[in-house]
């Protein structure tokens, strides 16, 4: 597909593996899972402006979990109380879900990336097989400080797990996620309870991520109020 001869969007191929390595500044595998697709944006020379990943339903087999930030409300018409509260719900609302992943562009390549995003959510809702299965979201990554540690986590997580979440990943992939749920509190928090770095990470993505999320706005994927559970960032969401 040709989008005004400034790019071509198509499916990753075994020789684009060096420019994604490259664009995605990673050494890792970039092999697939069953049932994932890769897409690029090249321009007409061939250079790779755009990349991202579109991952199956997820946590069918191994769960996912997320926070719901959501709202009470403690009122006293006769003390003249009214104080509204977020909370903070463990869950696996958005299993299910197909799931955005490696988004990655050049500098100023943001019309490539969105072409991507289009074409992901297309493709999701040409398929016969998903039914009505189009749902499809997108984890940013929250706020961290200078030395990368992520303020959500410091005030919620690590009273529970002592591991860093960087550090954890990197030890034991993505799947650490999984288990290190079973150890977070399962009961509505209560947001007020968390220092104030904390509270004001919740939702928030980090400056590096901010041209993603843009893009993805601009995609109309929007947060519906469900966050990572290692440092509060946002999870974008379309239908």
């Amino acid at each position: 597909m040709s989008l005004d001869d400034h790019f071509t969007v198509r499916d990753a191929s075994a020789a684009d593996t060096p420019a994604l390595a490259a664009l995605l500044a990673t050494t890792t595998d970039l092999a697939l899972a069953d049932g994932a697709r890769r897409l690029v944006a090249a321009a007409p020379d061939g250079r790779l402006l755009a990349t991202l990943r579109l991952d199956p339903p997820l946590g069918l087999q191994t769960p996912r979990h997320w926070y719901r930030v959501g709202c009470t409300v403690h009122a006293s018409a006769e003390l003249r109380l009214f104080l509204r509260q977020a909370t903070l719900l463990l869950g696996n609302d958005l299993t299910g879900a197909h799931e955005l992943t490696d988004l990655a562009m050049a500098p100023g390549a943001d019309d490539a990336l969105q072409a991507l995003v289009w074409a992901a959510r297309h493709a999701l809702a040409s398929n016969p097989a998903t039914g009505n299965g189009h749902r499809l979201i997108a984890e940013l990554p929250g706020l961290r400080d200078a030395q990368g540690r992520s303020p959500f986590w410091d005030g919620l997580g690590r009273p529970f797990c002592a591991l860093d979440p960087a550090e954890a990943l990197a030890r034991h992939g993505p799947g650490w996620l999984t288990d290190v749920a079973a150890l977070l509190p399962r009961q509505l928090l209560y947001a007020a309870f968390l220092p104030d770095a904390a509270q004001a990470a919740i939702g928030a993505v980090h400056p590096s991520a901010q041209a993603v999320h843009d893009v993805l706005q601009a995609c109309g994927l929007r947060w519906q109020h469900q966050i990572r559970i290692d440092d509060g960032g946002p999870v974008l969401e379309a239908s």
